[in-house]
């Protein structure tokens, strides 16, 4: 009885409140509310049990899809692409900037051949690039070789770990000079000789090698890799040292060939080693 008076006096608040009637009161706030949730229920429905998409309709949906998804596998492969080669340009940049006086052709690996024991490789720059026999080839990290063949649109690289190979060197610290040469035992974990040593010499492990210069093939401290011990060339007896290079030319995907340099094709003589006349002549 308390909630039925309760209700009649709320009533008749609104009633006197400005609603003309009762049935006034009803409908505007009872009916209309419910009427339109009522219609948007209605929509919703209506909506949702669309008729479905003919066979057509759908294998047109799928055939833009899956043109949409090539284009844009297309777009990320581009995209790595020029990512990859941006790197590399950044790289080879970096050798030019440290290295003012050097011309440098950036190329890529195309391919290795099968029957080089020695993991020469092929590289997609040749004589109408301006590349030439014996120009030199490195990596930012370092000299990897040199160009042993060429021809119009590719050339031929022997690596530093090859026997082929005979570069000139000297330790960064001590002064010692030798040839870089590979041997067959060594060239298959990627690492070298430094021969041609002084018995008196005072390499020691971790000394950092780098070209000498002499004789105009190579520029003058290019990195080639660091002592990790001294032998005895099992042959003469001589001392020798094993060079780990800083790039291992086993992997590398592209390389930079330096096709001029300042003082390429001139050879530096030395009277004593106390008492150094350098001479320079064509070669």
């Amino acid at each position: 009885m308390l909630i039925t008076t309760v209700c009649i006096l709320l009533v008749l608040a609104l009633v006197t409140a400005g609603n003309d009637t009762i049935g006034g009161l009803v409908t505007g706030y009872i009916l209309t509310p419910l009427r339109r949730a009522a219609a948007d229920f209605t929509n919703s429905a209506e909506d949702a049990i669309a008729p479905p998409k003919s066979t057509e309709e759908l294998e047109e949906e799928n055939s833009a899809l899956r043109e949409e998804n090539k284009k844009l596998n297309d777009m990320l492969v581009e995209y790595y692409d020029i990512k990859k080669e941006n790197e590399e340009l950044y790289k080879f940049y970096d050798i030019k900037k440290n290295n003012e006086d050097f011309s440098v052709i950036p190329s890529t690996v195309i391919s290795r051949d099968p029957n080089e024991n020695f993991y020469g490789f092929i590289v997609d720059k040749g004589s109408a690039d301006g590349i030439e026999l014996n120009d030199p080839v490195m990596t930012d990290n370092g000299l990897v070789g040199y160009v042993s063949e060429v021809s119009l649109k590719s050339s031929k690289v022997t690596a530093l770990i090859s026997p082929a190979a005979k570069i000139g060197v000297v330790d960064k610290k001590t002064g010692d000079e030798g040839i870089i040469t590979g041997d067959p035992e060594l060239s298959d974990s990627g690492i070298t000789l430094m021969k041609n040593i002084s018995s008196q010499n005072t390499i020691k492990s971790g000394d950092i090698i780098v070209t000498s210069g002499y004789g105009g093939m190579y520029p003058k401290n290019i990195k080639i890799g660091t002592v990790s011990k001294i032998t005895l060339d099992s042959y003469t007896g001589t001392p020798q040292a094993v060079i780990k290079p800083f790039e291992d030319v086993r992997k590398i995907t592209s390389a930079a060939i330096i096709v001029n340099f300042s003082g390429k094709g001139e050879v530096e003589e030395f009277s004593s080693a106390e008492n150094k006349e350098t001479s320079k002549k064509p070669g």
